[in-house]
């Protein structure tokens, strides 16, 4: 029983960490706006018919999180009107999500327009089979390992 327990915990010590980042609330086609301009950008939305969630964001940190969201969902599509140098530093790191992001560096009442009606006309297509092959290849190998460390202690001992 010792010798089970003891290639248990050697297993799950070796297991890798899963990275939590944490469960994304907001809507698959959103605006980052701040303070300055976030009023704005909702009556532009509102007054061209176009129904799209304005999250006013107060620090860079918040909206380096919330980009991150992009590179676990597909669908997720994201206009910037605010905190533009740290979408533009996440860009560097993740070039695969430029066709989902939507930077305004010079922001007014045209721009603000040109880039709601770009970011609801941005094509997704749903990588659903993606998001369920790796759990289950993972759980499938960790299923595996530990199927035949115990099967391998079960003939041992016969």
């Amino acid at each position: 029983m010792k010798k089970i327990l003891i290639l248990l915990i050697v297993m799950f010590a070796c297991v890798q960490g899963i990275y939590a980042h944490g469960v994304d609330v907001t809507d698959d086609t959103m605006v980052i706006a701040g303070e300055d301009n976030g009023v704005l950008v909702k009556q532009i939305a509102d007054a061209n018919n176009i129904n799209i969630s304005v999250y006013k964001f107060t620090s860079d940190d918040e909206v380096a999180h919330q980009l991150e969201h992009m590179l676990n969902n597909s669908n997720k599509r994201i206009l910037v009107t605010s905190y533009q140098d740290t979408a533009h530093e996440f860009l560097k790191s993740h070039s695969e999500a430029a066709d989902r992001l939507i930077i305004i560096d010079d922001v007014n009442n045209d721009s603000i327009k040109q880039g709601l009606i770009d970011v609801e006309n941005i094509d997704v297509q749903s990588s659903g089979s993606s998001d369920f092959i790796t759990p289950l290849i993972s759980g499938i190998v960790i299923g595996l390992i530990v199927g035949v460390g115990i099967g391998v202690l079960i003939k041992s001992k016969r």
